[in-house]
């Protein structure tokens, strides 16, 4: 996923769109996460802004993550912002990345910014009820008949303590 900026730094100011569509896997290494099997779909524009090459846009793609209260699957469109800036001097300030003056290779940012920007946390429905941590059944499914009044014996102490203050 490479961009040939080599006309861009020769008119400042104009802008440059370009669209990407690859499978996951020519990003490296990426089979430990949902997507991996997915393709990627990257879009936006770059610039030259006088001293630097500024990208900003758009990455989209998919994946089947696990809901994190009843298990189920759940498919997931994913996106996330790609904004960078590119440089060719020899002293780069931190928050721009090295290019070797004729094309930018996005490949690495991609996947990074992919991965950084993974979900925490994936419920197939905001109201998922989950699983009854008792008898394992799911809640959105059926109704269990496990008590849920019981406290958990390494609690029971507090709840002591609660009742001889009432």
């Amino acid at each position: 996923m490479k961009l040939q900026v080599e006309r861009a730094c020769k008119e400042k100011g104009i802008s440059f769109s370009f669209h990407f569509e690859e499978p996951a896997a020519g990003l490296g290494d990426v089979t430990a996460f949902p997507w991996h099997d997915e393709r990627v779909h990257v879009e936006g524009t770059y610039w030259f802004d006088g001293l630097h090459i500024v990208v900003q846009g758009i990455i989209r793609t998919r994946g089947t993550y696990t809901c994190s209260r009843c298990l189920l699957p759940v498919s997931v469109k994913r996106e996330a912002t790609l904004s960078e800036i590119y440089g060719t001097e020899a002293e780069l300030p931190d928050d721009v990345l090295p290019y070797d003056g004729e094309y930018i290779d996005l490949t690495e940012t991609i996947r990074e910014t992919l991965i950084l920007s993974e979900p925490m946390q994936v419920l197939c429905r905001s109201t998922c009820a989950g699983l009854c941590p008792a008898c394992g059944a799911n809640l959105n499914e059926e109704h269990c008949s496990c008590p849920t009044d019981t406290i958990d014996p390494r609690l029971a102490v507090l709840e002591e303590l609660l009742r001889s203050k009432h």
